[in-house]
């Protein structure tokens, strides 16, 4: 049995009345977070069964479960209510317990769930076994008065407080608003905060936990903005969570679920480590969801549960790492989570108000914790006849099949009965059962220890008949009209050990059963015309209605198989004829790779407009500057020459042409490196946007490129197979395969297109009940269909040996009848589908049949003396011909393949059915005579090609000893690899002789001085 649970035992009980008042779960529990590494678990495993309780209106306490008592207690004021449960954390010698107060008598409105309690102590461990030998177990001997509560204001609602092992001085919290934030231990600074749903900006901040007004103010309307926190959860990271790496280990991952404003559900991973102190995002995806199914199964709102629960499984993508989910399970509970009465529609405050008298159907009815791989912990009150039972179930979420169930005495109702579980490391269940008794709420805490074996389908098929009655299955699901439609499984699950607990939504499980019961109703009238034989008298009746039923099946599962890619079926058979177009176009140059240079001329035309742009405002640039030089020159020479003869009319400068020459080059000069650079400029713009250009050309071309390979890709497989259940099945086959009331076949109605179909598709088996006891071959066989019966050897693989040797037996008696000779040719001459085969080539195909040669070497037995004479000329004539074509090696053909092409037999399987007719008649072959020349031709071509083979391996054996020699050597310095690698976290020597000394060391080992080298790959540790 896969799963197996022990009956609970109560741990403790509590009374309370805060619940009541302040709608809050009367005691949550949870187990203590420790480290479970390899490296701590042997000093720690001894209290790994420590749990931590929260009680409304008394405290906390710290119980051992394994001697069942209360080792610490940290007692609370009356009329103070814990959002959730009290998580605690134990390092060294010291353990902090937190607590976030929901309400208090001497907390405001606008504070409740803003508070954090923590108590901090020293504790100490026993060192000896003697020091405890009063216990079973080590604990902490500390008085609860010893410890000092602390208290801290944050300035945002927590949803949920969350400690890790592996951030020991850190703890998480997740706020109502949709962030998360990370605090320092002793909760006086908050080290980072992320919004989930805000721009993917990270605020860091050091301020202490009291905030100002104006922060407090600022933050009020965040949440609305953001969204609402709806469910959070963690796990640490032993080691890598992906194949790829992508998160370190040691990692603290957190999942949250937060409802925007637009009403879809955003799943985000996060996670954080010791050595970044920050939050980072993995992935985030949204899940759709109907109007007024906002909540989940553990959070029902009022009115909008429906006893349904999902299950999701999340996975990363290897190519791009772009998180998903899918729903892999969805288990329709009626009998759980029924609707809870309606309480008067009233507020606190308003004229004429009052209290409801049952408790608020917000409050969770039934919860589920994740067992491990593909179990699920289910508990709550169940409905049996009208009657309210407290059930504890586990169910397999790979097959969807139940696989334990107990029930709890006592009395309980839907209205007033609450439950929690919890998930201890040694493998024990916690449940916690809150029951509303006027105004006082008592709850119990049991311990129910289970043990869970890996899932197999064998498991899940012995729970089957015990599960349909339990999911509301009327009859059983072995009946005609019973259709399972419980479990819909889309992917395997990624070992994510978090389960999401969502509710179904209707209108898809309205959808689901309309298509199951246009798809059942269908079958069932295709199915009574098949069967009736005044329906369909004639094989072209039946023939029409079996296809017809075939085409409308095979239509509907490929829509489904075009919606599950999300393609369109037109664009995808355009592709593929497009494609065979091209194929047909090009048919004659098959070498050529065609490329699309289409963005290739784009963007080549592109660059050619840039580049000719930037020529001419570069010479437009150049002319312009030296006009406006010249302009300058002229206007500064004039204004010049007045101003001198203005002061002195007398003086005359001349100047020489060698300097003026030389004045004028140096301008010029100047003027084309100014223009040169300016050019130069323009053409590195050009040429950024020309590259700017040809990626969005290559970019769209890609994606073009993808989509059409996408479409071909799902164009390209075959034709999905009609989905048929296993009643028509056998009701088709029953009236293929009519008999007389004689016995004799019935060959008056034979539809073999049909037959024909359900073999060569696979769709049946030999052993279908419909075609009686002997089976479908020897049906056939009755029937000299022996073309159909060739097509059932080729393509079911569950013919038994001895029906093989029977139908062989068969043909040789038929070719003996209609002939007198054996035919030795291996090709088949059969012309119409009752044309009997010639002994060879039925051999061929018996031999090339799945088989298992224990059973064969019995089924050969039944063969007599002249049936063994023609069955080994055959192989004789087949393995000369082996030797005639050049051994086993010829035409470089694998001799271990099945069926070379021309029908010849692979050179080991003649082999094996000589071995195996020499190890049974081995007797009868050394008294007959007449055989031995056969025999005596085998062993010699068989000598011949074993001596062809000790030739060769002398022949090599010289010229790869040095390579075999190398070998050996390189296999040995390999197994000397691991105890490197093992040295390799020891200290490197701290001078630099010593490192390359031994990098010299390495080298020299690694390569041969002489003979073939040998290569490898040196690791430099920097």
């Amino acid at each position: 049995m896969p799963v197996s649970v022990n009956d609970p035992f109560l741990l403790a009980s509590f009374s309370s009345t805060t619940h009541h008042q302040q709608q809050q779960q009367a005691v949550s529990c949870s187990p203590e977070e420790r480290d479970n590494r390899p490296a701590n678990h042997s000093q720690d495993g001894e209290d790994a069964g420590l749990l931590v309780v929260a009680v409304q209106g008394e405290g906390v306490q710290l119980f051992n479960t394994a001697d069942q008592k209360c080792i610490l207690s940290y007692s609370t004021p009356p009329g103070y209510s814990f959002a959730g449960s009290a998580q605690t954390s134990h390092k060294s010698t010291q353990r902090h317990v937190y607590a976030v107060v929901a309400k208090g008598t001497d907390i405001v409105a606008k504070d409740e769930g803003k508070t954090v309690w923590m108590w901090k102590e020293e504790s100490s461990t026993p060192s000896s076994v003697a020091a405890a030998a009063d216990s079973d177990m080590a604990v902490d001997t500390v008085e609860s008065s010893s410890a000092r509560k602390a208290v801290f204001k944050f300035d945002h609602k927590i949803h949920q407080l969350f400690v890790s092992a592996l951030l020991p001085n850190h703890i998480i919290l997740a706020n109502a608003n949709a962030s998360i934030s990370l605090v320092t231990g002793d909760l006086k600074r908050v080290i980072n905060t992320k919004e989930l749903l805000a721009a993917p900006t990270t605020a860091t901040t050091t301020t202490t936990t009291k905030a100002s007004k104006k922060d407090k103010k600022d933050t009020t309307p965040a949440q609305d903005k953001t969204g609402n926190m709806v469910w959070a959860s963690s796990f640490n990271t032993t080691g890598s969570w992906i194949s790829t790496s992508a998160l370190a280990r040691q990692t603290f991952v957190i999942m949250t679920v937060v409802e925007s404003a637009n009403n879809k559900l955003t799943v985000t991973l996060s996670y954080v480590n010791e050595e970044h102190r920050g939050f980072s995002t993995f992935g985030s995806v949204e899940l759709e969801a109907a109007a007024g199914a906002s909540g989940f199964a553990w959070m029902s709102m009022r009115d909008t549960t429906d006893g349904h629960l999902k299950v999701y499984n999340f996975e990363v993508s290897i190519r791009d790492y772009v998180l998903s989910a899918r729903e892999t399970l969805r288990l329709p509970l009626p009998g759980y989570a029924a609707k809870a009465e309606s309480a008067p529609a009233a507020k606190a405050g308003k004229k004429g108000s009052k209290a409801a008298t049952v408790m608020d159907s917000r409050v969770q009815r039934a919860d589920a914790v994740a067992l491990g791989d593909n179990y699920l912990a289910i508990a709550g009150i169940h409905q049996v006849n009208g009657k309210a039972e407290h059930t504890l179930t586990i169910w397999d979420i790979q097959y969807g099949t139940l696989q334990a169930k107990h029930i709890t005495p006592g009395n309980f109702t839907a209205q007033n009965t609450t439950c929690q579980l919890a998930l201890l490391p040694d493998s024990t269940l916690v449940m916690t059962i809150s029951t509303l008794l006027n105004t006082t709420i008592k709850s119990d805490i049991y311990l129910c220890p289970f043990y869970a074996e890996p899932m197999s389908l064998l498991g899940a098929m012995g729970k089957m008949r015990d599960t349909a009655p339990f999911l509301g299955q009327q009859g059983s699901i072995l009946a005609q009209d019973a259709y399972s439609s419980t479990t819909t499984s889309l992917l395997t699950p990624s070992g994510l050990a978090s389960t999401l607990k969502g509710k179904d939504l209707l209108n898809a499980e309205a959808d689901l059963d309309k298509q199951m019961n246009a798809a059942q109703s269908a079958e069932k009238n295709a199915l009574a015309s098949l069967a009736s034989e005044s329906s369909t008298s004639t094989v072209q009746d039946f023939e029409q209605v079996f296809f017809k039923h075939i085409e409308h099946q095979s239509t509907d599962a490929l829509s489904d198989r075009m919606a599950y890619h999300n393609v369109d079926a037109d664009k995808v058979k355009a592709a593929v004829l497009a494609e065979k177009e091209w194929k047909a176009s090009h048919a004659k140059a098959p070498q050529d790779m065609e490329v699309d240079a289409e963005p290739v001329i784009k963007a080549t035309s592109e660059v050619k407009k840039q580049k000719k742009s930037a020529k001419a405002a570069a010479k437009e640039a150049k002319d312009s500057k030296k006009e406006h030089t010249e302009v300058e020159a002229a206007d500064g020479s004039s204004s010049e020459s007045s101003s001198d003869e203005d002061e002195d009319e007398e003086e005359v400068i001349v100047l020489s042409s060698d300097e003026e020459g030389h004045e004028e080059a140096d301008v010029e000069e100047e003027d084309e490196y100014e223009v040169d650079e300016y050019e130069e400029r323009t053409k590195r713009e050009a040429n950024l946007k020309a590259i700017e250009t040809w990626r969005r050309i290559e970019a769209a071309a890609v994606k073009k490129y993808k989509g059409d390979r996408r479409l071909l890709r799902v164009g390209r497989k075959h034709a999905p197979l009609p989905e048929l259940s296993h009643h028509f099945l056998t009701t088709v086959v029953g009236r293929c395969f009519t008999r007389l009331s004689n016995g004799q076949p019935d060959m008056s109605f034979w539809p073999a297109k049909v037959v024909e179909y359900l073999i060569k598709n696979q769709l049946v088996g030999n052993s279908n009940p419909g075609a009686g006891e002997g089976g479908i071959a020897l049906g056939l066989m009755e029937r000299e269909q022996w073309a159909l019966l060739e097509l059932a050897l080729q393509r079911l693989y569950d013919i038994p040996e001895m029906d093989m040797v029977v139908m062989m037996k068969q043909v040789i008696g038929l070719n003996k009848q209609s002939s007198g000779s054996t035919t030795k040719s291996a090709a088949p001459a059969s012309k119409t589908p009752t044309t009997v085969p010639n002994v060879a080539s039925f051999l061929n195909t018996i031999m090339v049949a799945p088989r298992n040669d224990i059973f064969m070497q019995q089924a050969i037995k039944r063969f007599t003396v002249e049936e063994l004479a023609i069955i080994l000329e055959i192989l004789r004539d087949w393995i000369m011909i082996w030797e005639q074509r050049g051994g086993i090696g010829h035409q470089n053909q694998r001799p271990d393949k099945k069926q070379l092409p021309g029908g010849l037999p692979g050179y080991g399987l003649l082999i094996d059915m000589t071995t195996l007719i020499m190890d049974v008649h081995f007797p009868s072959l050394i008294l007959s005579p007449h055989l031995h020349p056969v025999l005596k031709t085998i062993h010699e071509a068989i000598q011949r090609e074993a001596q062809s083979s000790d030739q060769l391996e002398q022949g090599l054996r010289g010229a790869l000893g040095l390579f075999d020699r190398k070998h050996i050597e390189t296999l040995s310095r390999k197994k000397d690899t691991p105890a490197s690698h093992g040295d390799a976290a020891t200290p490197a020597p701290s001078h630099a002789g010593g490192a390359s000394n031994n990098d010299k060391r390495r080298r020299r080992k690694l390569v041969s001085g002489e003979g073939i080298l040998d290569y490898a790959v040196e690791i430099i540790h920097l």
